[in-house]
């Protein structure tokens, strides 16, 4: 029997690596400012060659002088500081729990305050019953309270924390309690015409709130205009942290002046520089030992890739984020409705990268917008089928806002709701409305309908 011989041939083949440079520089866009510092003093505490270069002036100061201040009246000595917790850069949570440190209440209530801060949506809504909120609150803080002294703390806590309509059950009842804070004159009749017809208004169909309500179109149009004036979801300048937290300082920091968007990318980290003493050995190499000079060299170009890449990395950030803020400049000013389908692939494009580039970039970082802070990766979003190319974000929005709004008696079905996107513009599949309601936690129709 012939014996077969088994050959085996290798075939040479390439193989792309990254040199020192390259690999540093993937890993520092990867980094935040924190990682960053410790990345630098890391350095200035092993490499002798390179030293902290102290400059008041470090920071990059274009732009500033012509930013709008934050606040110019004048705050009395026994005045509250509005500015002390009106910190929009903080979740909601946090800023709420500032204002409870601030307040006179016995410890009990004070438990219970925490408790139920605790319970708000993304909105600053109150959606738990009260026997609901009695149980959480026993359990958490072991604290007995029944339903009328649970009420009593709400009422209590709408009155006394800010925003205005926080720890409301509705939108209605949001809008209904800003206008009875700001002792709105007309309270009565606006109060009925946003319980009974607030889509209607919505929609400016003031012929139908008129004759059902016998009222002139003229108020109607007034409760309008005082209405547009409100904040219908009292938590939505603040970020949504969805139990992450930041444990670095805004990449950038993005500012409104005029109509304008400007982007100021955070340097706030070590500025280093080559020392000079060793710097002028390199001219003095016949007279020091081949070795030292070696290892000097050596020590001065680690210095040297450190600062260089130091220096790439805020270019293409800074690319990167004006890029991001030029697309959505309408989704930083004025919210979710309004944020356009951009992927990471469309910004690699742009810059002219490779998406995994954008894809470290944004990852775990964010920045501060007159918003609040926002994450990077909340600025993209995927397109839906629409005439105004709507964003799957801008479309929940909308599902969220029409749910909000509907009559709780005759609640919309996610078919309904279809018919309703469409004569908006927006092709959109019954399933896929079932879909983010789920991810919104919004209930069917038959659980929404009020009995």
């Amino acid at each position: 029997m012939k014996k077969i011989k088994l050959n085996q041939k290798i075939n040479p083949t390439q193989k792309s690596f990254l040199s020192p440079k390259s690999r540093l520089f993937v890993k520092f866009i990867n980094l935040n400012l924190s990682e960053i510092n410790e990345m630098v003093e890391k350095e200035l505490t092993e490499n002798p060659c390179i030293e902290e270069e102290v400059n008041e002036n470090s920071v990059e100061l274009e732009n500033f002088d012509n930013l709008p201040p934050i606040r110019q009246h004048e705050i009395g000595a026994n005045e509250f500081n509005e500015n002390i917790v009106e910190d929009k850069s903080a979740n909601l949570v946090d800023y709420l729990l500032m204002q409870l440190n601030l307040l006179d209440t016995n410890e009990d209530d004070q438990k219970s305050f925490y408790a139920i801060i605790r319970l708000l949506d993304d909105d600053g809504l109150l959606k738990y019953k009260n026997d609901e909120i009695a149980d959480i609150i026993k359990e958490q803080a072991g604290v007995e309270i029944n339903n009328i002294e649970i009420e009593e703390l709400i009422l209590k806590a709408q009155r006394v924390f800010d925003p205005p309509g926080i720890f409301t059950r509705s939108v209605k009842e949001s809008l209904i309690l800003q206008l009875e804070l700001s002792n709105n004159e007309n309270l009565p009749i606006y109060s009925k015409i946003i319980n009974n017809h607030l889509e209607n208004l919505a929609n400016k169909k003031f012929d139908v709130i008129a004759n059902d309500m016998h009222v002139k179109t003229d108020l109607i149009q007034n409760c309008l205009d005082v209405v547009s004036e409100l904040e219908p979801r009292p938590a939505r300048s603040f970020i949504k942290i969805n139990n992450q937290e930041f444990d670095s300082e805004p990449e950038a920091y993005i500012y409104q002046i005029d109509n304008k968007l400007v982007v100021q990318i955070n340097k706030n980290f070590k500025n280093i520089r080559i020392s000079p003493y060793y710097q002028s050995m390199m001219v003095q190499v016949n007279k020091i030992d081949s070795e030292v000079i070696d290892y000097v060299k050596s020590k001065i170009d680690d210095g040297k890739t450190l600062m260089k890449t130091i220096l790439e990395r805020n270019a293409i950030y800074s690319k990167v984020l004006k890029i991001i803020v030029d697309i959505q400049h309408d989704y930083i000013i004025k919210g979710d409705r309004f944020l356009k389908p951009l992927t990471l692939s469309d910004v690699a494009s742009i810059v002219g990268s490779h998406e995994s580039t954008i894809s470290r970039i944004t990852s775990n970082k964010f920045v501060s917008t007159p918003r609040g802070l926002i994450n990077l990766r909340s600025f993209f979003s995927n397109k839906i089928d629409s005439q105004d190319d709507a964003s799957a974000v801008a479309v929940k929005d909308m599902i969220d806002e029409l749910v909000r709004i509907e009559d709780k008696k005759n609640p919309s079905s996610d078919e309904e709701l279809k018919k309703i996107l469409e004569k908006k513009g927006i092709s959109i599949s019954r399933r896929t409305i079932a879909k983010y309601r789920n991810i919104l936690k919004i209930p069917s129709s038959f659980k929404r309908r009020n009995k």
